[in-house]
């Protein structure tokens, strides 16, 4: 690809981050310019070259925006598989940089926001419809309640959702975890890393059995504490109610686990 051609991309992309920084909804307007794109392109590096990687991480990371803007409705799949698939193609020869290990973790912490978002609308309607007034309960019977919540909860488990989640949300947690380890070895550490891989835990935890979420929690707390102690960094407000939780809570209760319909 010659000089102008890289230009031409760069100055597309530029526009589009632009575009979508002042309009976030104006994502549908760029579709067919970016499909334009990855119909024809794909990044087939054999060796490093760290100009060539600067523009592509950008462009890749602009799409994966565009990609994602509705994620809670599953995104544009086609120009989510190439953005994941320029990636993983550019991670065979960059199998540490940061940036894009943390780029192939975010879109595997999108792809999941579909079924976290059903998941969580449906607890919800489950929370609001199960609410019934009615005279105090016994101790007896209000821990029958309790241990048959409990049972539905495991039951809900093997739903296909939550089946689904979990199996996105592994290779989320694998790569912002690499990308952390990479972050700390190579004097890199940001605050927005080390939320975004916390992130990944605690939705990690919210969808699996209360009998191993104790630990997916626990790596989310050390993340967000850490991230506390990053220079000129704030943690989203979503995520500062967590880092209160001492180091023996083991877990989050129902009420505190996070969704992302909190952001």
């Amino acid at each position: 690809m010659d000089a102008k051609a890289i230009e031409a991309l760069v100055s597309t992309a530029d526009l589009i981050a632009a575009t979508l920084d002042s309009a976030p909804d104006s994502w549908r307007d760029h579709l067919q310019a970016v499909r334009t794109i990855t119909t024809s392109l794909e990044l087939t590096d054999s060796f490093p070259d760290d100009i060539r990687k600067q523009w592509q991480l950008s462009l890749i990371s602009v799409f994966q925006r565009v990609a994602f803007a509705d994620a809670d409705h599953g995104g544009v799949p086609d120009i989510a598989n190439w953005c994941l698939r320029q990636a993983l193609n550019l991670l065979q020869v960059y199998p540490e940089d940061v940036d894009l290990l943390t780029l192939i973790g975010q879109s595997w912490l999108l792809r999941a926001q579909k079924p976290l978002s059903s998941i969580h609308h449906t607890e919800q309607s489950s929370c609001s419809s199960g609410g019934s007034q009615g005279p105090p309960l016994s101790s007896s019977e209000e821990q029958r309640r309790i241990v048959k919540a409990t049972i539905e909860a495991e039951d809900r488990l093997h739903a296909a959702e939550y089946v689904e989640a979990r199996g996105i949300l592994l290779p989320a947690i694998e790569y912002l975890k690499h990308a952390v380890d990479a972050a700390i070895s190579q004097d890199k550490l940001s605050g927005t890393l080390l939320s975004l891989a916390a992130e990944a835990y605690m939705s990690l935890g919210n969808v699996s059995s209360a009998r191993t979420n104790g630990q997916h929690f626990h790596e989310a707390l050390v993340y967000l504490r850490r991230a506390t102690e990053i220079p000129n960094f704030e943690l989203p407000l979503h995520l500062q109610q967590y880092v209160s939780f001492g180091p023996h809570d083991g877990q989050l209760t129902d009420s505190d686990t996070w969704t992302n319909t909190d952001r």
